[in-house]
């Protein structure tokens, strides 16, 4: 089995139609299904179901398309880091991040490793964690910033630091009185909050903290954004708890207190794919680890 017959069958699945696959492959339609052919015959399965009017994959299609899909990308991982250490050109990792990390470790993590490191270039995605863990299964990040979040015996997690849960308010809220905020102070004030599709862990371990205390959050509206919950906290539509991190993103209608709870911490986890520590991805993870562990 050849990797040009895997990316001939990824095509076509991504297709499901002969005609255009052959022309993304800019081969002819006959020697592609040819090609599909022996690699059926090679496998001892049917990929595809065809007819003259639609083509879809099987089931065993489906279970060998997210192996070939992986395959691939650590091939080109696998050329891309050759190249780069015979200097043909200069190494490149993709490093996913969450929306809160621009607002604690994200921006020194950067800068540090760019300082020590000027001859490798980084490119940045804002996903979410479940997101990063997706895309690190298929190789388009190699090194993920996320939070706690479902993975793989074949992703790698270490915990890079912890930030501590801090309760955003309106400037001259009452609760802006007091050193620190119990949940029991916030029985019956709107909530704006997050997403529990953007952050599972984070949003369970809050909803948990009011329950155990007895208490059913009132949360009056929902946003995707760290930075579209403080803009509603700073309108007045209610108070939000978020990492401590987003106190220096700076917005005088807004003021923050720690909330005292044992619990109130949440993690911020870094995460590369097993198969894929490339000499760069190594650096960058134990570069992000100092950089972190020297903020302390």
């Amino acid at each position: 089995m050849e990797l040009r017959h895997l990316r001939y069958f990824v095509t076509v699945a991504e297709e499901l139609h002969f005609g255009r696959a052959a022309a993304i492959l800019h081969i002819a339609q006959p020697p592609l299904s040819q090609q599909i052919k022996a690699l059926e015959a090679e496998l001892g399965v049917k990929l595809f179901w065809r007819s003259s009017r639609r083509v879809e994959l099987t089931g065993a299609g489906v279970a060998f398309l997210d192996g070939a899909r992986r395959t691939l990308a650590e091939a080109g991982e696998a050329a891309r880091s050759a190249r780069a250490a015979a200097g043909g050109e200069r190494a490149t990792i993709v490093v996913g991040f969450v929306d809160s990390s621009v607002y604690s470790f994200l921006p020194d993590i950067l800068r540090a490793f760019m300082a020590s490191h000027p001859t490798v270039r980084v490119k940045t995605r804002a996903l979410t964690s479940a997101q990063q863990i997706d895309a690190l299964e298929r190789g388009d990040i190699q090194v993920g910033i996320l939070r706690p979040a479902r993975a793989s015996s074949r992703i790698v997690v270490q915990e890079l630091g912890r930030e501590a849960l801090v309760v955003a308010l309106t400037r001259g809220h009452p609760l802006t009185g007091l050193d620190r905020v119990q949940i029991k102070d916030l029985q019956g004030e709107p909530l704006v909050f997050f997403q529990r599709e953007l952050v599972p862990s984070v949003y369970d371990l809050i909803m948990g903290m009011f329950h155990r205390a007895g208490q059913m959050p009132h949360i009056v509206q929902e946003a995707g954004e760290q930075h579209t919950l403080i803009a509603l906290v700073a309108a007045g539509i209610g108070y939000s708890i978020t990492a401590e991190g987003l106190q220096d993103w700076g917005t005088r209608d807004v003021v923050y207190r720690p909330l005292a709870h044992p619990a109130a911490w949440v993690a911020m986890n870094i995460a590369s794919k097993r198969s894929s520590h490339s000499e760069p991805v190594a650096s960058f993870i134990d570069s992000a680890m100092a950089t972190v562990a020297a903020r302390r």
